[in-house]
This record gives structure tokens, C-alpha cells and sequence, in this order.
């Protein structure tokens, strides 16, 4: 399947309706790193974090679910090349994922040019809680972020430690 037809199946532009669908759910373009200084002030940027993040999982679960339901024999490749094909469209970022042979931090995530260049405050859970949520879902594990780093860039590296598991 190519790249382009891929993509049609998780990312539609019904003109019709002016309606932008990811995975088959109407979604809309907002300036996400505007919201996320907002519900900062509004709420204060510990809770606005663990909204953020909740959603963001929740979104996640969603969306692995609908990849499931349309290709039920994805694989742990196939599914994170999708939703990374995804982000790039949504302008997220370039995402790319590692899996390590390592109990305690099994996965690895690099963005380049990421959407949000803050190391801290809401918008760096709105797109790592996305991924965390993904990726816990994928090895039916509970994640952490762990060793978040941002580069001179503003680029970002993060590790996934599996919560419960002791580290060396």
C-alpha cells in the first residue's frame, strides 16, 4: 500500500461538509501552543498538565482503536508509521520511535521541530502524553515519561520507563 493511500484511510478533508477527519472522527486546526499558555493562566499549568495529558491519552487509546478496527493485524511498526504519518499532517512534528530491549525503558521517542518549543508547561504533556498513551497501549503496559530533553532547537527526546518496574 502506498504512502498516499495510507494516509487517505486515517487523515480526510470532506470539502462538503468542511469537515477534517483523523481516524474517521471530526477534529479541527487550533493554535494548540496558544491554548495550552491559556488554560496555563486559567487553571495553572499543574492542572492544566493532567487535563491535557488525560486527553491526550484518551485520544491516543481512540485512535489505536480505530486502527485496529480497519486493520486488525497491524503491526507494532505499522501502527506507529500511521499515527506518525498522522502527526506530520496535524503539524505536530517529525516523530521518531525506538524500541529497546530493556525492561525498564522499553521505547524512545525523537521529535524534530515539534509544535511546542517549551521543555515545560502544558504543551510539552499535550503531544508526549499523546505518544505515552500510544505506546503503553501497544506493549499493554503502564508508561512514564522519563528523561525529557529538549535540544538547542527546541527538538525533544524522551524515554518511556514502564511504571513499577525498578530502575538500575
Amino acid at each position: 500500500m502506498s504512502k498516499s493511500s495510507r494516509l487517505s484511510e486515517v487523515f480526510e478533508f470532506d470539502d462538503v461538509n468542511a469537515a477534517i477527519l483523523v481516524f474517521g472522527q471530526r477534529r479541527a486546526t487550533i493554535d494548540l501552543a496558544g491554548l495550552c499558555r491559556h488554560l496555563d493562566q486559567l487553571v495553572g499549568d499543574k492542572v492544566a498538565a493532567v487535563i491535557v495529558a488525560n486527553h491526550s491519552k484518551e485520544t491516543a487509546k481512540e485512535n489505536l482503536a480505530s486502527i485496529r478496527e480497519t486493520n486488525p493485524t497491524a503491526t507494532f511498526g505499522e501502527i506507529i508509521e500511521a499515527l506518525t504519518e498522522v502527526d506530520i499532517l496535524k503539524g505536530f512534528g517529525l516523530v521518531k520511535i525506538t524500541r529497546h530491549n530493556d525492561q525498564v525503558c522499553p521505547v524512545e521517542l525523537e521529535m524534530r521541530n515539534p509544535i511546542i518549543r517549551a521543555s515545560t508547561g502544558t504543551g510539552v504533556k499535550f503531544i508526549l502524553s499523546y505518544w505515552e498513551g500510544v505506546l503503553g497501549a501497544l506493549l499493554n503496559k503502564t508508561l512514564e515519561m522519563t528523561d525529557v530533553v529538549f535540544d538547542g532547537n527546541a527538538n525533544v527526546k524522551c524515554r518511556f520507563a514502564v511504571i513499577g518496574v525498578p530502575r538500575p
